[in-house]
């Protein structure tokens, strides 16, 4: 009797372990393929996968060099996982400044980099009053040319983030949230379908009119670019 149980045993535990693994293995592919309806947005686009398994597409648009990721999170107190876009266009801009803006700000923005930034700045008026404004010491000409710009698009309620530097701009936008009774019952970060390709193409097309309105300049090609966050991209994953 007590063999059969053991037996019994084993084989439920298989049958969960197999059912585990292949759940994992669904999750996955349904992660890969987030970025999927996004593709023809770019020229030449090529996709990969990032060390997280998360997609990132990159190629041209606007005729800049641009990439597509998303990430997920869930470290903000009594809110439900969010799936976050991130467009970035490189470009050289004739600006020597770098200006980081996160709207409603909760202090889990791990993919801002507006805390290593030395200036803090009041919202012009304008903009949402609950943007935070983060800047190099010489961000006043940077924040002053785009000040009008930005105010229509910051008072979008899913836009999240706008980084400026010198080698470029990388917007993030929400594409998602999560699944609520997933979340409450398992903790467990789930999310409808994929990323709409309206929202890749709002993205893109913020960053590149922000781009686009600053005077291209010429820079060293060896120089480090501040929006390579390749190399930390198992922290951000936001290039």
């Amino acid at each position: 009797m007590a063999a059969a149980l053991l037996a019994l045993a084993l084989g439920v535990a298989v049958l969960a372990a197999l059912a585990l693994r292949r759940a994992g293995r669904a999750e996955a592919l349904r992660r890969a393929d987030r970025l999927d309806a996004c593709a023809d947005l770019l020229d030449g686009g090529v996709r990969s996968l990032d060390p997280a398994g998360d997609p990132v597409l990159r190629g041209r648009y606007g005729g800049a060099d641009v990439a597509l990721r998303v990430f997920a999170e869930q470290l903000a107190f009594r809110r439900l996982p969010q799936l976050w876009l991130v467009a970035t266009v490189r470009a050289d801009l004739a600006t020597s400044a770098t200006l980081d803006l996160v709207r409603r700000p909760t202090g889990a923005e791990f993919f801002s980099v507006g805390t290593a930034l030395p200036r803090r700045c009041a919202p012009p008026a304008g903009w949402p009053q609950d943007t935070r404004l983060c800047g190099s010491a010489d961000a006043g000409l940077l924040l002053a040319a785009l000040s009008e710009r930005l105010a229509a698009p910051l008072a979008d309620p899913r836009l999240k983030s706008i980084l400026v530097t010198p080698r470029g701009v990388r917007v993030v936008r929400q594409a998602a949230q999560g699944s609520r009774g997933a979340y409450l019952l398992f903790r467990d970060m789930r999310f409808p379908g994929g990323v709409a390709r309206s929202d890749a193409a709002a993205a893109l097309d913020l960053a590149h009119q922000i781009a686009a309105a600053l005077t291209p300049a010429t820079r060293d090609a060896h120089d480090r670019d501040p929006l390579d966050l390749r190399a930390p991209v198992d922290i951000v994953r936001a290039a």
